[in-house]
C-alpha cells in the first residue's frame, strides 16, 4: 500500500462535543446532536475510522459484535487528535468475505482435506474474515488467530469456540511460536503490507509464516503487486517461485472494504523431503504401507504415511497409494496408485500424480517432474512447467558400438 501522511490534527471541537454526548448502547452509537452536513461528515469520517457503519435503517453507527465503541470513543477524546485510519497506522484492510471464501479453497488451500483438529493459522487476524472463512471450508479446524488490537482481536474471538485469539504482534508470536516447535497444518494470510516504521513489513510477515509451517503444509499470502517486477524483491520473488507461485489478483478485490491497489496471491508449499526438492520425483518411497480407510492426501499424510493401503469398493481388491512430490509450478502435493490408475475422477481427484511431465516422452532422460491437473490443464502454466522440468533433463547417453577384434 502506498505511504501515508502520519500528521494528527488536532480533533475539531465540533467532533469532540458530539462524541462527548452520543449514546452508546452496546455496539451502537447514535449522534444525539442534529449538526450540518460539514460537521456530520467530519464525525462520520472519525467514527468509520474507529470501525463504525452507519445504518440507515437503525438511524445510528453501527460496530461489530464484540468490539467496544465506548473503549474507542474515550480513548480518542483522550489523545484529542484525529485518528488515523487502520490501513495508515497498522497496514490493516479487511479481507471480504468473497475474497477470504476462495483463498480458503481448492486451488489456492486444501483446508477443506485436513483431518478434524488439525492447527491451522491466520498471523493477522483482523475482525476475523479468513478465520471465518477458514471454519466455512472446514468446521473441524482448530484456528489460531493473531491480532494485536483488542477491539478487533475481542471481535475475532466472539466468532466461534473454535478460534484462539493471540492479542499480541505477529513477531512477538512467531518467536514464542517457534521455541515451542509447534507447526501449522496452514497457514492463510492477508499481512499488513507497510506500517509507519517499515515499509515492506509483508516480507517478513510472509518469513515467519514460512517458517512456522509443518512439512507438506500450504500457505496462502496476499502481497503487493511489486513483488513480480520489484528490483527490492528479488530474493523474496526467487524464493516464491521455488516453492510455489504468485499469480494477479483482481485489482478491486478490496473495492467492498473501501478501497483498492494493486495485489498478487501467493501460494507455497513446505517441503516433506530433506532435500526440499519434492518436484523432481524419486524411486517410489519403500515405507511401510499403512491401512486406511479412506486415502490420507495431506501433507501430514505424506510425512507420517507416505504409503497407505487403502480398499477400493468399485474395484473390490486393495490398491497401494504413494506420495510422490508437488507440482513444479503450483505446489500442489501429488499421490499415485502403483496400479497406474490415478484418473483425476477417481479417489485421488486434485491430488493425482497422473499429469505429471515424464522425460521418456520427450526423448530425453532424468526425473520426473510433479505437476498437478490444474497446472497441466492451463497453457500458460503447463508451458512454465515444461520448461522448469527441462533444466533437470538432459540429452540420452549414446554408447558407440565396439567393433569386435579380427
Amino acid at each position: 500500500m502506498r505511504s501515508r501522511s502520519l500528521t494528527q490534527p488536532p480533533l475539531p471541537a465540533v467532533v469532540r462535543e458530539a462524541l462527548t454526548g452520543a449514546r452508546i448502547d452496546g455496539t451502537r452509537v447514535h449522534l444525539t446532536q442534529q449538526l450540518p452536513p460539514e460537521d456530520y461528515r467530519q464525525v462520520a469520517s472519525v467514527l468509520a475510522t474507529l470501525g463504525g457503519i452507519w445504518s440507515p435503517t437503525q438511524r445510528a453507527t453501527l460496530f461489530p459484535d464484540g468490539s467496544d465503541p465506548h473503549t474507542l470513543i474515550t480513548a480518542t477524546l483522550a489523545k484529542g487528535v484525529v485518528p488515523l485510519h487502520p490501513r495508515a497506522a497498522e497496514g490493516w484492510v479487511r479481507t471480504p468475505d468473497d475474497l477470504a471464501d476462495d483463498l480458503c479453497a481448492y486451488p489456492n488451500s486444501d483446508l477443506a482435506e485436513l483431518p478434524a483438529g488439525s492447527a491451522v493459522l491466520e498471523p493477522s487476524a483482523g475482525i476475523g474474515s479468513l478465520v471465518a472463512a477458514m471454519l466455512r471450508a472446514n468446521p473441524h479446524l482448530d484456528v489460531a488467530a493473531v491480532e494485536p488490537h483488542p477491539s478487533r482481536a475481542s471481535v475475532c474471538a466472539a466468532l466461534d469456540p473454535a478460534i484462539t485469539v493471540h492479542a499480541e504482534t505477529f513477531e512477538a508470536f512467531a518467536a514464542r511460536t517457534t521455541a515451542t516447535g509447534l507447526r501449522y497444518a496452514a497457514i492463510v494470510m492477508n499481512p499488513p503490507f507497510a506500517v509507519p516504521h517499515d515499509k515492506s513489513i509483508w516480507v517478513e510477515h510472509l518469513r515467519l509464516a514460512w517458517h512456522l509451517l509443518a512439512p507438506g503444509a500450504r500457505l496462502v499470502c496476499v502481497v503487493p503487486a511489486s513483488i513480480a517486477t520489484g528490483p527490492r524483491y528479488t530474493d523474496t520473488r526467487a524464493f516464491v517461485e521455488h516453492h510455489g507461485r504468485h499469480q494477479p489478483m483482481p485489482f478491486e478485490a478490496y473495492k467492498p472494504s473501501g478501497t483498492t491497489f494493486a495485489t498478487r496471491l501467493v501460494t507455497l508449499t513446505k517441503p516433506v523431503t530433506p532435500t526440499g526438492n519434492d518436484a523432481l520425483f524419486a524411486p517410489p518411497r519403500l515405507a511401510v504401507p499403512q491401512r486406511v480407510d479412506e486415502p490420507q492426501l495431506t501433507g501430514q499424510a505424506a510425512v507420517t504415511m507416505p504409503v497407505q493401503v487403502w480398499f477400493d469398493a468399485w474395484r473390490r481388491r486393495d490398491r497401494v497409494l504413494r506420495y510422490r512430490g508437488r507440482c513444479i509450478v503450483c505446489g500442489w502435493l501429488l499421490w499415485a496408485f502403483d496400479d497406474g490408475d490415478n484418473d483425476p475422477r477417481g479417489a485421488l481427484s486434485d491430488f493425482t500424480a497422473g499429469f505429471s511431465l515424464d522425460p521418456t516422452g520427450y526423448d530425453l532422460t532424468g526425473p520426473e517432474v510433479g505437476l498437478c491437473s490444474g497446472c497441466a490443464n492451463d497453457a500458460e502454466r503447463y508451458r512454465a512447467g515444461w520448461a522448469m522440468a527441462r533444466t533437470h533433463w538432459s540429452e540420452p547417453v549414446i554408447i558407440p558400438a565396439v567393433a569386435p577384434a579380427a
